[in-house]
């Protein structure tokens, strides 16, 4: 006699994927345990790609205070080595044995510490329009997923970034958006169960990082009293636990077997391959003030890690994720106080602190601004850092808001900081793609490839560049 192991309604999404361990991610349907209930209902077993021996079944907890899901670390793996797993749920403890024909399986892989590539899939800005009754209401945003997977299988990604908005709690701006724990809760459930994005996410490693529309356009530029302790804390709630969770932001006990505590914060680092990740917050600790001086994007620990992080084996390419881009800025009438060009003083230190470290092979991979486009920022004194910026995913023609976006910036030209002193030149020797599109991004010690595909996987040319350190 067997017992049949039920498919998550919300995953497995398969997320930090270090060289000895892997976190999964796995909702039950709504509703199904209430807030205050934790048990063991989940189940998950794997084993090394091709092979037969599947390992023993492991249960691990589900928490009703969290939605109804739960995140299992897989520990005890081979560095570079791809691994297949079935992942779902039981409603009770009992122990017999299980049925999983009912749970599709999926894969993964982890890192090679000493590979000398590696070979990503990356974008950002995913839009879905979600009507009034909280239901997404058609599936063309899904449809970029399906060709990103044939993609990433095909050239053998070994994971995918996505640089912020990948949920839109504001669809239609003020009407109808999320407000409620709830009303954020239905809404991962619906962007996250959509057949093709989740089986990307069942097949391949991620790291995601919000940016400003998992709670309001340009947040907190229009935050008050009732956003600040209402919607502010049903989003990030909501974000926390579909998108941190399993990500290295999240800590683990010291023993690297489960989830310790809450975040006390959403920025991150990770590493692959030959490359480094600072994966910034740029949102949640934001501070704005009338006096340019005394604006900023990150918090003081954050600019000091990054600074750390730097100057920590600079041989190793050095990727910061900034999902607002670094640079280009815009022309005046366009220029925006929402991406770092609102925030000079605190970019100025940023780009200095690179300037001055030892890390040669540096790169800024953005999203927002709807358009894809390969820029370089000549620092004073030689030092490059080359921008990658990939979006959106999806937005729909009749938003288009941004689709003549080249003549909006300002290039070639220099870019300036805090008090007016020029930090570098800044090119944009390529096409801007404005248009639905995903890119495949890879690093070695030779150089970088940054390759855009259009939303039907065909090369977008114009756009796409390789350079070499």
């Amino acid at each position: 006699m067997s017992r049949k192991v039920n498919p998550f309604a919300v995953g497995p999404i398969l997320g930090e994927a270090g060289p000895t361990h892997a976190r999964l991610f796995g909702a039950l349907p709504e509703n199904t345990i209430k807030a205050g209930n934790k048990y063991c209902w989940g189940r998950v077993r794997w084993r090394e790609y091709a092979t037969d021996d599947w390992s023993p079944a492991r249960a691990f907890r589900v928490n009703g205070n969290f939605d109804g899901s739960g995140v299992v670390v897989l520990n005890d793996l081979k560095p570079g080595t791809r691994y297949q797993f079935q992942a779902g749920w039981l409603n009770d403890d009992t122990e017999m044995a299980l049925d999983w024909q009912a749970v599709e399986p999926g894969e993964f892989m982890t890192d090679q510490p000493d590979a000398e590539q590696t070979r990503f899939l990356f974008g950002s800005c995913c839009y879905r329009f979600v009507g009034l009754d909280g239901k997404i209401q058609d599936d063309r945003a899904d449809k970029i997923f399906a060709e990103m997977h044939a993609l990433g299988q095909k050239e053998e990604a070994e994971f995918v970034l996505f640089g912020g908005d990948q949920v839109y709690a504001d669809s239609m701006h003020s009407l109808g958006a999320a407000q409620t724990h709830s009303d954020f809760f239905s809404l991962y459930r619906e962007s996250f169960s959509q057949p093709h994005l989740a089986r990307l996410l069942r097949h391949t490693s991620c790291y995601m990082i919000l940016d400003d529309h998992e709670i309001e356009n340009n947040w907190p530029a229009r935050a008050d009293a009732d956003r600040w302790t209402s919607k502010y804390p049903a989003a990030i709630k909501a974000y926390q636990i579909y998108q941190a969770s399993h990500s290295p932001a999240s800590p683990l006990n010291r023993a690297g077997t489960w989830l310790d505590r809450d975040p006390d914060r959403f920025w991150y680092t990770f590493s692959r391959g030959p490359a480094d990740f600072f994966v910034m917050d740029v949102r949640t600790e934001r501070v704005l003030s009338r006096w340019p001086w005394q604006r900023r994007m990150i918090s003081e620990q954050q600019e000091a890690a990054f600074a750390q992080w730097l100057n920590t084996d600079p041989e190793r390419v050095k990727v910061v994720v900034s999902s607002v881009v670094m640079f280009p800025e815009q022309r005046r009438p366009f220029h925006g106080r929402d991406a770092w060009e609102g925030f000079r003083h605190q970019r100025q230190r940023l780009l200095q602190a690179m300037s001055a470290s030892d890390s040669q092979k540096l790169v800024v991979l953005s999203g927002d601004v709807h358009a894809s486009l390969y820029a370089n920022l000549t620092l004073r004194g030689g030092k490059q850092v080359h921008s990658w910026t990939c979006s959106g995913l999806f937005w729909p023609t009749a938003l288009m808001a941004f689709r003549w976006y080249r003549p909006m910036m300002r290039v070639p030209g220099l870019l300036y900081g805090g008090w007016g002193k020029p930090l570098g030149q800044v090119n944009v020797p390529g096409a801007v793609f404005s248009d639905n599109a995903f890119s495949m991004v890879s690093f070695d010690e030779n150089g970088a490839r940054f390759a855009l595909y259009d939303r039907r996987r065909r090369p977008v040319e114009g756009a796409s560049r390789e350079i070499c350190w």
